[in-house]
C-alpha cells in the first residue's frame, strides 16, 4: 500500500516542454478538425497531473482567444486552403505570438490565480493511502479516482469513482468539502467513509458529523446532518439516513486491512464485492445457488479463496474458463 505525501512542484527546465504539450493540445483542439472524446479525456487527464500543466494552458488558450479577438495572426489563404502542416504551422506561429501578446497585457496574473488540481487513483485491487497538505489523510481502496485541491485555498476534493476513507483536520476557517454526483458532504469534525456507485453514493461517519448537501437539482433544504454510526444514501430521488451498529461499520471498512467481511449475505452480493477487488470475475450461474448466504472474512484480492468456499463448505461446483470463475450447484 502506498503512503503518499501531497506536493506541488514545478521543475526547472520543464516550463519549455509542458508549453510544448500545451501547444499541441490546442493546435489539434482548434485547427486539427477532429477533436474527439479520447482526446478530451486525454487532454483532461494532462491538465489534472500538475499545476505547471494547467498554468501553461490556460495561459496559452487566453493568448489564442486574445489574438483571435485582435486578429492579427491570422495569414489569408490561398484557394483551397493551406495543407495539413501549412496549418500546423500557421497555429503554432500564431500561438507563439500570441504567447508574446499576452504577457505584455498582463494576462500571466490572471492565470497564476487558476486553481491546482492533482488526481490520484488506485487500480483494480489496489490499496494506498495519501496526506492532504493540511495533513488530513486519505485512504483509497480498488478502483478509486480522488482529486485534490493543492493551491492553497478551500479544501476541496472531488470524488469520481470508487471509495475512500477520511480523517479530516478540522478547520472552522476553512471547512473541508467532498463532491460526488452532484452531492456535497461538508466536514464539520471527523472521520467518514464515501463510496460512489454509478448512480448513487454512500456516506458512513465513523467519528464527529458530516452535512450531505443534495445537488441544485434538488431541493437544497433537504441537507442532512450524519453523526457517528449513521450512514446516508444519497441518489437522484433523495437522501436517506439510517443507524447502523459499530460491528456493521466495521465490516464495511474492512477492506482498509484488505478484507471484505460478510455476514448472511447473498452469494451473489459476495460475487458483485469481490468482482470490484479483481480482475478474475466470478459468475453465479443458477438460482440455487445464488440463494445462499455466506458469513466469512476473506482477503479481498484472493479470488482462490473464494473459490475454496464455495466448494468445500457451502457444497458448490467451480469451474474457471480464462478469467472467469463459474459458481453453480
Amino acid at each position: 500500500m502506498n503512503d503518499t505525501q501531497i506536493n506541488s512542484v514545478c521543475l526547472p527546465g520543464r516550463a519549455d516542454r509542458t508549453d510544448e504539450r500545451a501547444s499541441e493540445f490546442l493546435v489539434r483542439r482548434y485547427d486539427g478538425g477532429n477533436w474527439s472524446d479520447a482526446d478530451q479525456v486525454e487532454l483532461d487527464a494532462w491538465l489534472g497531473e500538475s499545476l505547471a500543466n494547467r498554468a501553461s494552458y490556460w495561459r496559452l488558450k487566453a493568448a489564442w482567444i486574445r489574438a483571435d479577438r485582435l486578429d492579427a495572426l491570422r495569414p489569408m489563404s490561398p484557394r483551397g486552403g493551406p495543407s495539413g502542416g501549412q496549418q500546423r504551422f500557421q497555429s503554432r506561429l500564431k500561438l507563439a505570438a500570441a504567447v508574446g501578446l499576452l504577457t505584455l497585457l498582463g494576462g500571466a496574473a490572471w492565470f497564476a490565480s487558476q486553481p491546482s488540481i492533482r488526481t490520484f487513483s488506485t487500480a483494480v485491487g489496489e490499496r494506498s493511502s495519501l496526506q492532504l497538505p493540511d495533513g488530513s489523510r486519505v485512504e483509497l481502496t480498488t478502483n478509486t479516482v480522488l482529486r485534490v485541491a493543492t493551491s492553497g485555498g478551500p479544501r476541496k476534493v472531488w470524488l469520481d469513482k470508487g471509495e475512500a476513507f477520511f480523517q479530516v483536520v478540522h478547520d472552522d476557517a476553512r471547512p473541508f468539502e467532498l463532491r460526488s454526483l452532484g452531492f456535497r458532504v461538508v466536514d464539520l469534525g471527523t472521520e467518514f467513509s464515501i463510496r460512489r456507485d454509478a448512480t448513487r453514493i454512500e456516506v458512513t461517519v465513523l467519528k464527529g458529523s458530516v452535512r450531505v448537501d443534495p445537488p441544485e437539482s434538488q431541493d437544497r433544504s433537504r441537507a442532512v446532518r450524519l453523526t457517528a454510526g449513521e450512514i446516508a444514501i444519497a441518489d437522484s430521488h433523495g437522501i436517506s439516513v439510517s443507524k447502523k451498529s459499530a460491528v456493521e461499520i466495521a465490516d464495511a471498512l474492512s477492506w482498509r486491512a484488505g478484507f471484505l467481511m460478510f455476514r448472511r449475505t447473498p452469494l451473489t452480493e459476495v460475487a458483485a464485492e469481490f468482482n470490484r477487488y479483481n480482475n478474475d470475475k466470478i459468475f453465479v450461474d443458477d438460482v440455487q445457488a445464488s440463494t445462499l448466504t455466506v458469513s466469512a472474512r476473506l482477503p479481498a484480492t484472493d479470488v482462490n479463496a473464494f473459490a475454496r468456499m464455495a466448494h468445500n463448505f457451502l457444497g458448490l461446483r467451480v469451474s474457471r474458463s480464462g478469467g472467469e470463475i463459474h459458481i453453480s450447484r
